[in-house]
């Protein structure tokens, strides 16, 4: 016995076309979402690149600071130990790198810089605490903020004079 089917050409049925809008709805959402994901992240990037920037700036400009300055016996001329400090350029020609106390402020982004002794262990290796103070290295912490997020360096300067 052989069954047959009437040919059912009536059309796309009102669900049907329900099923697809809701279909093509979801993926154009997830789509938005994956779009408003990647402008976040491509923001994020951008600013922390900015913040490294501004941060390695100082790095050079202390380096620049130290070359032109005497190294005394508490160190970087008359800078302090764990006050904040930022840098400016001098009005000299070629122009020079001064440090200025207290915190920048550039475009959002905060700026500072912080001196510390440096203290070695009896194998002259640097230790955090104990050992005895090293008057020829300073340690050296760059801090770049903006909102809620940081960006730090920290390296070590010598008298190499």
């Amino acid at each position: 016995m052989l069954i047959q089917w009437k040919d059912n050409k009536k059309g796309i049925s009102v669900i049907e076309i329900l099923i697809v809008i809701a279909i093509i709805g979801i993926a154009l959402t997830s789509l938005l979402g994956v779009a408003a994901f990647s402008l976040k992240v491509s923001v994020s990037i951008k600013e922390t690149t900015q913040a490294n920037a501004l941060a390695q700036e100082i790095i050079e400009a202390v380096r620049n600071f130290r070359d032109g300055t005497t190294w005394d016996s508490d160190g970087l001329g008359t800078l302090t130990t764990s006050l904040a400090y930022y840098p400016q350029k001098t009005a000299d020609t070629p122009p020079k790198w001064t440090l200025i106390q207290g915190e920048e402020t550039i475009n959002g982004f905060t700026r500072k810089v912080i001196f510390a002794d440096v203290m070695r262990d009896a194998s002259d290796n640097i230790v955090g605490t104990g050992g005895i103070n090293d008057p020829n290295t300073k340690k050296v912490t760059v801090t770049v903020s903006w909102k809620d997020k940081k960006v730090e360096i920290v390296t070590y300067f010598t008298n190499w004079k």
